[in-house]
């Protein structure tokens, strides 16, 4: 088996918008303030994976104008690196991609909120969600941790679950979500048997990592960060987690040095191959 064979298995069952793959990237390998990614690399890794080039400059002119990354040239060679509001959104989403497991909170909130009309519930719905809580009805919020000091005119009370009715567990991990773990589970699996048991090259390490990471990651922000109760006994979640675990594990994490140091002694030996 080859990595070839695990980036094939890999980037054959991902969304790859390019976009969003680069903002992986960059969230896995150069998150740190002050990281940045030469654009040889960052094109030989999109490369890897199989991103046309014309594909991967209309994907960073979008992302410059949404500032989530910035550019510098040095010579002839731009770097590329996250802004701080770019910064500040991969970190917010670190926690919850990297975690051993869920959070799991012993005291948990409602709030509720009383008549209003239909344009301030959406209003208010959108700020729920962006602060984490799962909307269980119209106007009723599920919070973890204790209610906020300042509901802001809404009722609030704490306690723990005592029942979490299937509906709800439906309603958190919709069908297609829930095929779309299993299917992930299943395409990990057969990314691990290909991974060959030597040593595997900086560049197909970085993008192995990346492929892992994006497929995880679209997954696992699009329902509240919830303890495994809450979801169905079947759901593959925890089984998928441990696999990207151990993946992420087994491959490390490439310097940015490192995939660039192999970039161009490659390109050295094909010059010479040339000669």
């Amino acid at each position: 088996m080859s990595a070839e064979a695990a980036i094939s298995a890999l980037a054959r069952d991902a969304e790859l918008r390019t976009w969003s793959l680069i903002v992986t990237i960059f969230g896995d390998l150069a998150r740190a303030p002050g990281a940045e990614i030469p654009g040889p690399v960052l094109s030989a890794i999109t490369a890897r994976i199989g991103i046309k080039p014309e594909a991967m400059r209309v994907a960073l002119h979008r992302l410059r104008k949404d500032n989530w990354i910035e550019s510098r040239r040095e010579g002839r060679v731009s770097f590329y690196g996250l802004t701080d509001a770019g910064r500040a959104e991969s970190e917010r989403a670190t926690t919850r991609i990297y975690a051993a497991g869920p959070t799991a909170p012993e005291l948990w909130h409602l709030l509720l909120a009383g008549p209003t009309d239909p344009a301030s519930r959406l209003e208010r719905e959108g700020v729920q969600a962006a602060a984490g809580y799962l909307c269980l009805a119209p106007g009723v919020w599920l919070g973890p941790g204790p209610a906020p000091a300042d509901p802001e005119g809404l009722f609030a009370f704490e306690g723990a679950p005592a029942h979490l009715p299937a509906w709800l567990q439906d309603e958190i991990l919709p069908p297609d979500l829930a095929a779309a773990y299993r299917d992930f589970s299943k395409t990990l699996a057969v990314a691990a048997r290909a991974l060959p048991s030597g040593r595997i090259a900086a560049l197909d390490r970085a993008a192995l990592r990346v492929l892992v990471v994006h497929g995880w990651r679209r997954l696992v922000l699009r329902h509240p960060d919830l303890p495994d109760a809450f979801f169905p006994d079947d759901w593959a979640g925890p089984r998928a987690r441990a696999q990207v675990l151990h993946l992420l594990d087994r491959l490390g994490q490439p310097a940015i040095k490192s995939v660039n140091a192999a970039i161009r002694s490659a390109k050295l030996d094909e010059s010479a191959l040339r000669s």
